[in-house]
């Protein structure tokens, strides 16, 4: 929802249709716009617009900006709004991109499964995944296993911070691995 307002000034029909036809164009660098409020005035000879965005995901941008003329000031706060938005998009990204660095480090391994193929040959490489090791108690390690039917899970001993392996035997029962440092 755009709301053009002017404070003691009488807002043009041409800058009204020319704030509509600007302002979803910022919906390419900001998802979920759900108001934009553009607010117009002049002090002494600047012609200033002041534009505030909100968005679903909790963005508040806000950007103002004066000159002589009232449309040059709108579109100098849009693209100062565009460049906020690319900003804080690019922070998002870095921050995910330094998340996913940090738990590779600390917590993933690959997991190698070997064909049984002919006795003569040399074993072969068939499958290799990405595993997150997460901390947790063995209790809720053996519900999770349940849970995935798996035969095996490495986690992370939330009582000891070691690695550990959590493996169904043949008996119905379930062996710990806990490896000594």
């Amino acid at each position: 929802m755009i709301q053009i307002t002017g404070r003691h000034i009488e807002v043009p029909e041409s800058l009204k249709s020319f704030v509509n036809s600007r302002v979803p164009k910022l919906e390419k660098y900001i998802d979920g716009i759900t108001d934009v409020h553009v607010t117009l005035f002049a002090e002494r000879h600047r012609q200033i617009a002041e534009i505030n965005v909100h968005s679903r995901g909790k963005l508040y941008l806000s950007a103002r900006e004066g000159s002589d003329d009232l449309k040059t000031s709108v579109q100098q706060a849009l693209e100062k709004i565009v460049g906020q938005a690319k900003k804080k998009q690019e922070k998002r990204i870095d921050r995910k991109r330094r998340a996913v660095k940090s738990t590779e480090a600390e917590g993933t391994f690959n997991v190698i499964a070997a064909d049984g193929g002919p006795p003569d040959s040399a074993p072969r490489i068939i499958e290799s995944r990405r595993f997150l090791i997460k901390p947790l108690s063995v209790e809720e390690a053996v519900l999770a296993i349940e849970d995935r039917g798996a035969e095996f899970l490495v986690f992370r001993n939330a009582a000891n911070e070691r690695t550990n392996v959590l493996y169904r035997r043949p008996d119905g029962n379930f062996g710990l691995i806990d490896p000594e440092r």
